[in-house]
């Protein structure tokens, strides 16, 4: 399943749309790509506390 989601990003006083696509497939783990800094390379640990808290 592929979804997209749109969101905002802020660069100063400017804000620019952003686009999360996510595809959930059946298989073990997750690859985080197109990281733009340190902040979302962290949140790979909340993404493994979701997905095993869903099953």
């Amino acid at each position: 399943m592929l979804t997209k989601v749109y969101g905002s990003a802020v660069f100063g006083v400017e804000a620019t749309t952003i686009t999360v696509e996510v595809n959930s497939v059946k298989g073990i783990g997750y690859h985080l790509v197109g990281l733009p800094d340190k902040a979302i390379s962290e949140s790979s640990y909340r993404i493994a506390a979701a997905l095993s808290n869903v099953g």
